[in-house]
């Protein structure tokens, strides 16, 4: 998986941030500029705002630590907050409040405003948009008789700095969390893909080498009992064509870890047909031609089909049947095997190939079905043609 999107989510949170440090120091700002603009104060005066301006630092700390707690919070690396230094903090800001009453400055109502808005703002990143509006509303309550209702200007204002301080850490903490979701959805979209693509690879080995291994297994019990009568030429070409399908499968792994496995429903049937009559199993294939458009699809049918039948039978005729009508392709594949011993496991549809196949063809919109008619077991596939142009 690419590291882009949670580099993305780490320069962002890192925005967040400091953009939220800034916002909850706005109580030292206005006090700053009021401290400017004004004469310059004296004896108790002086000592009220040197005191208020300490105070403003320590709140502006105790802002920061909450609104770091609020942000670790958000991108789920939550921990405690101290209850002790919660009301620490809480103390500050009504000792900040209190002082500033005792500076003789100019719109000091907004100062106040500044930090119960910058207070409120700390805890914002952890709330969603109803709580936060509320809490908006709360704090712009509050600030009220600070600022005084007989100026309109210094209350409008007020107000205005209050919602902004806190619509500003909120949005940003909003764009954070979704930036977040994205990233998770990415990842999961990631490890939906790998998962995929193992499936993909599990099931495309399991329909390619459960023929494979199966005929390699028949050849080889044909190679042994040539040997044993004596046949050693015709033993021979058995134990080369063992060589052949072994080579041949080197060939097919690299094929489906490449994703480049495809089969074709006549190369499939011819050898069903020629695997079926090596094992002395006489195959007859009647019915209608199979759409190009749903050919490989049932090629993987007709492989699993007579793979099944060599490993769970003891078959010694199979039929494959086709039929295209109502907008539908079937595929009958018919052994006469269904009471021999073995042949149970693949009637019950319980086997890992028939489960596979099942889900293959499901995701056409098409179902596999298995079941038996007396000494009959019937594997019957039934897939929807595709719609003109989709083919």
């Amino acid at each position: 998986m690419s590291d882009l999107p949670l580099v993305g989510a780490r320069r962002f949170e890192a925005y967040v941030r400091w953009s939220t440090y800034l916002a909850v120091s706005i109580p030292v700002g206005t006090l700053l500029r009021s401290a400017i603009e004004a004469d310059r104060p004296t004896g108790g005066a002086l000592a009220a705002l040197v005191a208020a301006m300490v105070l403003s630092l320590v709140l502006f700390a105790g802002n920061a630590l909450v609104a770091n707690w609020s942000i670790d919070t958000l991108v789920g690396r939550e921990r405690r907050l101290r209850t002790g230094g919660v009301v620490a903090w809480a103390l500050v800001l009504v000792a900040f409040v209190a002082v500033t009453f005792l500076v003789p400055l100019p719109a000091m109502g907004l100062t106040v405003a500044a930090a119960l808005g910058s207070a409120a703002a700390s805890f914002v990143p952890v709330l969603d948009a109803r709580r936060a509006l509320l809490l908006n509303a709360a704090v712009v309550v509050v600030a009220v008789p600070f600022m005084g209702v007989g100026d309109i200007v210094q209350l409008l204002v007020g107000v205005a700095v209050i919602s902004i301080v806190l619509g500003i850490c909120w949005s940003s903490s909003w764009m954070l969390r979704v930036l977040l979701e994205l990233q998770k959805a990415h990842e999961v979209r990631a490890e939906l893909a790998l998962a995929n693509q193992r499936l993909r690879i599990s099931r495309d080995l399991h329909d390619v080498f459960g023929r494979t291994l199966a005929t390699i297994a028949l050849k080889s019990s044909l190679a042994s009992e040539l040997v044993s009568r004596g046949h050693d030429e015709r033993a021979a070409r058995e134990l080369g064509e063992v060589r052949r399908l072994a080579e041949e499968a080197g060939t097919e792994v690299r094929h489906v870890v490449r994703g480049e496995l495809r089969t074709t429903w006549d190369s499939e049937l011819a050898g069903a047909r020629s695997l079926l009559e090596s094992a002395g199993i006489r195959c007859t294939v009647t019915g209608d031609p199979v759409p190009e458009g749903r050919a490989e699809d049932l090629a993987w049918v007709v492989r699993e089909g007579v793979t099944n039948v060599l490993r769970h039978s003891s078959a010694a005729k199979v039929t494959l049947a086709t039929a295209v009508e109502g907008g539908q392709v079937h595929l009958t594949i018919a052994n006469d095997g269904a009471g021999s011993e073995g042949s149970g496991e693949a009637g019950a549809g319980g086997g890992t190939g028939l489960r596979a196949m099942s889900e293959r063809i499901g995701a056409l919109g098409g179902e596999v079905t298995a079941r038996r008619d007396g000494d009959w077991f019937l594997l019957d596939a039934m897939i929807p043609l595709p719609e003109e142009g989709t083919a």
